[in-house]
C-alpha cells in the first residue's frame, strides 16, 4: 500500500477503501482539537494507534459520522503500520500546506510590477 500525493491531496488505500485526504483548515482544526496540535498528532501516529490514524483519515477526508464508523475496523484489518505510513505525509503536508500545492494554486507565484516605459 502506498499513498499518492497530488496537488496537496493524499490518496490513502485502506483495504478495499480509498480515501482522498485534502489539506484544509477544517481538517487541521479537527486534528488539532483531537490531539492538541499537529506535532502531537504526529506523535500519536508514531505510536501506531488505530484510533489516531483513523481520526486523521476521517478529518482529512471530511467523512460524516456514519462514514467514520467503518474506518477504525478497516485500518485494523489493513494493518495499522501500513496505513500509518500513508497518513504521515498528509499530516506533514499540513504543517506547510502551500508547499504541497502547485505555484498557481498556492498564491506563491511571483508577481512583478511592469516598469513604465519613458
Amino acid at each position: 500500500m502506498t499513498s499518492k500525493t497530488l496537488y496537496g491531496k493524499t490518496t490513502v488505500t485502506v483495504g478495499e477503501f480509498e480515501f482522498e485526504l485534502e489539506p484544509t483548515l477544517a481538517a487541521v482544526r479537527k486534528i488539532e482539537q483531537r490531539f492538541g496540535g499537529l506535532r502531537p498528532a504526529l506523535d500519536g501516529l508514531g505510536s501506531l494507534s488505530v484510533d489516531a490514524v483513523s481520526h486523521v483519515i476521517v478529518a482529512g477526508a471530511n467523512l460524516s459520522p456514519k462514514e467514520a464508523k467503518e474506518v477504525p475496523e478497516a485500518v485494523f484489518a489493513a494493518g495499522v503500520a501500513d496505513v500509518t505510513a500513508q497518513v504521515v505525509p498528509f499530516v506533514v503536508a499540513l504543517l506547510n500546506p502551500s508547499d504541497a500545492k502547485p505555484e498557481e494554486e498556492s498564491g506563491n507565484v511571483k508577481k512583478t510590477r511592469a516598469s513604465k516605459a519613458q
